[in-house]
């Protein structure tokens, strides 16, 4: 689960699939906060989400 609330960890899960706090916070906010459910997110949405 990604937290919002941890600044540690949203900057761990930004780091972790390139992309900004920011964009992890949006996914989070549409897709939910399951790891797998965010990473898929961002793939939908054209980021790296870990994927190099």
């Amino acid at each position: 689960m990604i937290d919002l609330h941890d600044d540690a960890a949203l900057h761990h899960w930004a780091e972790h699939f390139g992309v900004t706090p920011t964009q992890i916070e949006e996914a989070v906010r549409a897709a939910g906060p399951r790891v797998h459910d965010v990473q898929r997110h961002l793939l939908d949405q054209g980021a790296s989400a870990g994927a190099g």
